[in-house]
């Protein structure tokens, strides 16, 4: 008797472990979730698909964020196109993992979902989302000086309490460092650093990037998981290991 209990165990358990396989780690709600959006995707409705989106959705800078659910349908083609809603549609359980406090990952990465059966982030871009960066990427080059139009992408705007900075990436990765005096009107910028050096910090997107400049070392934390009451950046300036300045700023998303 007691040799078929276990029997009977070894095979629950054997089923459960193929069971949470099958699934990712999911829960019943998460599958419920899944399964909502993917409904959604194959009828290809914008309605549903944009209600089950958590807003503002964050789209690669220097382009506008989706602020509403407006918003969104105006910009549904190209955000959703037929190559992402395919992908949503004909994907299974398998092909969403469960990745704790960060909530769902459609295959590796090309869309989030948070617990409330919400899309917290799109790591996909149409061809017309593609063009429209360029353009945007472009206009961004003509509003600077000519020495600082040499970019790849633009990374950060900042405001802090004195400076205005601004973070962008050059050819092979190289990361830059440009500051203005808030009190200055020039076009020119006060300070300007090469060879950064990006830092993450933990597993939620928090990072720093730090410049030096012979025995001054400038560093900016950028906080993806603030809140309104926590900057999403903070200017910190060193001499040796003295700190000289200290200032939260804030990310300027246009």
């Amino acid at each position: 008797m007691m040799k078929r209990v276990f029997t009977l165990l070894l095979l629950f358990t054997a089923a459960l472990q193929m069971l949470n396989a099958q699934t990712n780690g999911m829960t019943p709600a998460q599958q419920n979730d899944v399964q909502r959006l993917v409904e959604a995707a194959k009828s290809g409705d914008k309605q549903r698909v944009a209600s089950l989106v958590a807003y503002p959705l964050k789209r690669t800078y220097p382009l506008s964020d989706i602020k509403s659910k407006a918003g969104m349908l105006r910009y549904f083609d190209m955000i959703f196109d037929s190559g992402l809603l395919r992908q949503i549609a004909r994907s299974k359980a398998g092909d969403w993992t469960a990745m704790g406090w960060r909530g769902l990952m459609l295959d590796r990465g090309v869309l989030w979902m948070d617990d409330t059966g919400k899309i917290t982030a799109i790591n996909y871009e149409s061809g017309k989302e593609k063009i429209l960066l360029a353009k945007a990427i472009q206009k961004d080059k003509q509003e600077l000086p000519h020495s600082l139009q040499q970019f790849e992408k633009p990374l950060y705007k900042i405001i802090t309490g004195r400076f205005r900075i601004r973070i962008d990436e050059l050819a092979e990765g190289q990361l830059r460092y440009a500051s203005w005096s808030l009190k200055s009107g020039k076009s020119v910028p006060a300070l300007v650093l090469y060879n950064g050096v990006f830092e993450a910090q933990g597993t939620g997107g928090n990072h720093t990037i730090m410049f030096k400049n012979e025995a001054y070392r400038y560093e900016i934390a950028i906080n993806r998981l603030g809140t309104d009451e926590t900057p999403g950046a903070l200017l910190t300036v060193f001499k040796g290991e003295k700190v000289l300045l200290k200032e939260p700023g804030k990310i300027i998303r246009k």
